[in-house]
């Protein structure tokens, strides 16, 4: 479970469409795309990873890209059909950020609107309730083209064209993405390891 937050949390909500018999591979390399998306975009926005590097390295399974508190979080998982995840993020301006760059992208990918409005408006809502606010808080991009030149001058265009690429060619078709806050998360409950031996 993500540590406790005074912000609470970001939830991103996907369903999705496989066909029949999907591969497995065809599947994990859609959640490791999906993921590798939103870190990426966390990676342009978020100041405190301004010293960050992208390389050809930058996409490797075991590459530590962003801090634990930073990570997306899995609430659900459903892998039958239709495929869902719930995912979270503890919810601040950078998280805000990132998440609206990651809509600009899924949008060119699955062509349909996802609620960026909703997330810039929550993104300055957390803006004003934080009153320990770094001196130098996310530049969030206003723009698909502002968020661009973002990954041009990190040199980062590429690495994020590729997994764009990857999840436009996916198997894995995205049929909706919502973006909401939560302000708490409910426990989850052990079903089924509380059995006796």
């Amino acid at each position: 479970m993500p540590r406790p937050s005074d912000f609470g949390y970001f939830r991103i909500a996907l369903r999705g469409e496989e066909g029949d018999y999907p591969a497995l591979i065809d599947i994990s390399s859609f959640f490791y795309d999906f993921n590798l998306l939103y870190e990426f975009s966390r990676l342009v926005v978020d100041p405190k990873y301004e010293g960050y590097k992208f390389s050809r390295y930058s996409g490797y399974r075991n590459a530590k890209r962003v801090f634990p508190d930073d990570r997306l979080e899995i609430e659900s998982l459903r892998i039958e059909s239709p495929i869902a995840l719930i995912a979270i993020v503890i919810a601040v301006p950078a998280a805000a950020g990132a998440l609206w760059a990651f809509t600009q992208a899924f949008e060119k990918i699955a062509n349909f609107r996802i609620n960026r409005d909703i997330l810039k408006l929550q993104r300055e809502n957390l803006r004003k309730e934080l009153q320990t606010t770094p001196a130098r808080a996310p530049e969030t991009p206003d723009t698909d083209a502002t968020f661009r030149e973002q990954l041009h001058i990190r040199e980062a265009d590429y690495y994020f064209g590729r997994v764009e690429r990857h999840l436009h060619d996916s198997p894995v078709r995205v049929k909706e993405i919502e973006i909401t806050q939560v302000r708490e998360l409910s426990a989850k409950h052990d079903s089924g390891n509380n059995a006796k031996s």
